[in-house]
């Protein structure tokens, strides 16, 4: 081998060893990274006309394994929808408080009960009937405070499905952006950076919307939801939906009083199980707004319900004529069967009880429409009303029950319900997580950097780059040697 030959073998040594030098330092850098995906530079002899002239880098390949992204994806959106589904169950569980605590739906129930039966026992009590008008305003109040807190909860999911899809829509433009850039590059230099710029705007996309990724020609990626949707393919589709601020029991998506969501202008059904774009937080977010508050909602409104027709029956207060509000009302007036949405709501004691809205206590003992004042100590009204709050009563189908209830029951039953879906919820949302973290370990396994692995490299480079400098020196040498002859 001449001297020249030498020289340019090593000379293209040391070009190669620096360059994996400085992948390597990247690598290392770049350890505590998780969208970083090792690099990893390959070479290859340098021919020229058949005579080995060194070698040269032919390309810096970027770690990755399809399947086990695709995996840890497809569980993160899954975590994602649970964890949504379960904070929302969650809040709406503790409006109802813990059975057995003074504020908890059941014993508020059960203190109204408690006061009633202590006036039944001291009819000529004032004192006593004050007690039982002020546990049935603490009662009243407690509904319409768990409905106003339920309707909290869906306007903050409704918030959040117009933020996630605003998301959705910004990274997949910047993905199409980055695909365009990519097939640009292709041949002509590294594109290892944009893809791992890619990877972070894709995982931005797939726990909100699980995804499929499907390779193109030219490095350019597609997007399709795992139910068919195209996200992209080419240009990026866009996602459409109109935020509702303020949003009342009586607004739904049927009646288009509440936005869906469009993809490129077309309908999509979501939030129930059998559209295109469900499994992901986004699917969840529409759960929470269109299933699960209304259903729990109906759920309050049916125990609202209950209480006022107990007490607004002529059987449990003769003094009513039928049509007449009873103790419980309808915002003041008798309850109309086919007016139940948001009934919880609009609880309100009958002005005729309460001396704050001009009213009598003693018609509480006595009866609310009753003409004048009976017996102080007739406890006859008192003993009809405790026994309506004792009646087994066929529960609402939309309470979730099926035996026969007195109202308390009722109202502890539906919190032990809740309490319960709850847990489930949470459970489901653990199981999610774990997977989650067990499947991302094994794909940065794959994808991430050891760094011990690396400093192991980092040796080898140096001694590479060792013997091609020893090469280039003695090369030198035999120059100066000749030039001295």
């Amino acid at each position: 081998m001449s001297i020249s030959a030498a020289i340019s073998n090593a000379y293209s040594g040391l070009t190669s060893v620096s360059r994996m030098a400085e992948t390597v330092s990247n690598n290392i850098s770049n350890a505590m990274n998780e969208n970083y995906a090792r690099r990893a530079v390959n070479t290859d002899q340098r021919v020229v006309s058949g005579v080995g002239m060194g070698v040269s880098v032919t390309s810096i390949d970027r770690a990755m394994d399809l399947l086990a992204t695709s995996s840890r994806r497809s569980r993160g959106a899954s975590y994602g929808n649970a964890n949504t589904l379960s904070n929302a169950t969650s809040r709406m569980a503790a409006t109802l408080g813990v059975p057995g605590d003074a504020g908890a739906l059941g014993s508020r129930m059960l203190s109204f009960e408690n006061a009633l039966r202590t006036a039944a026992d001291n009819p000529a009590s004032a004192p006593a009937r004050e007690q039982m008008l002020a546990e049935a305003n603490n009662l009243t109040a407690s509904l319409k405070s768990i409905s106003t807190q339920t309707m909290a909860v869906r306007m903050e999911a409704d918030a959040q499905i117009a933020t996630q899809v605003r998301t959705v829509n910004v990274a997949l433009k910047k993905i199409e952006a980055v695909n365009t850039e990519i097939r640009l590059r292709q041949g002509s230099g590294n594109t290892a950076a944009l893809e791992d710029v890619r990877k972070k705007l894709i995982d931005e996309v797939s726990s909100i919307i699980p995804i499929k990724q499907i390779s193109r020609e030219g490095g350019v990626i597609a997007l399709y939801s795992e139910g068919g949707a195209a996200l992209i393919d080419g240009q990026a589709n866009e996602l459409g939906f109109t935020a509702t601020p303020t949003i009342t029991p009586d607004m739904t998506l049927a009646s288009a009083s509440l936005s869906g969501l469009t993809l490129n202008g077309r309908p999509m059904t979501i939030g129930t199980g059998t559209g295109q774009l469900e499994g992901g937080t986004l699917a969840a977010a529409f759960n929470v707004r269109d299933v699960l508050t209304p259903e729990f909602n109906a759920r309050i409104d049916a125990v609202a319900r209950d209480l006022v027709e107990r007490f607004q029956s002529p059987s449990t207060d003769p003094s009513l004529a039928p049509g007449d509000a009873g103790l419980f009302t309808d915002n003041g007036a008798a309850f109309n069967p086919v007016n139940e949405l948001a009934l919880a709501q609009r609880l309100e004691i009958n002005a005729a009880v309460d001396p704050a809205q001009g009213g009598d206590l003693w018609r509480l003992r006595d009866g609310i429409n009753a003409v004048v004042q009976g017996p102080a100590g007739d406890d006859t009204q008192l003993r009809r009303m405790i026994d309506a709050m004792d009646a087994q009563r066929t529960p609402s189908g939309a309470t979730g029950l099926i035996s026969l209830v007195s109202a308390t029951e009722l109202a502890e039953g539906i919190t032990a319900l809740v309490a319960a879906q709850a847990a489930r919820a949470e459970d489901t949302t653990a199981y999610n997580a774990g997977q989650f973290d067990i499947l991302r370990e094994s794909e940065l396994g794959i994808t991430g950097v050891d760094t011990d692995y690396e400093m192991q490299q980092l040796i080898m480079i140096e001694q590479a780059y060792a013997a091609n400098a020893r090469v280039i020196s003695t090369a030198d040498q035999l120059m100066q040697t000749l030039l001295e002859i």
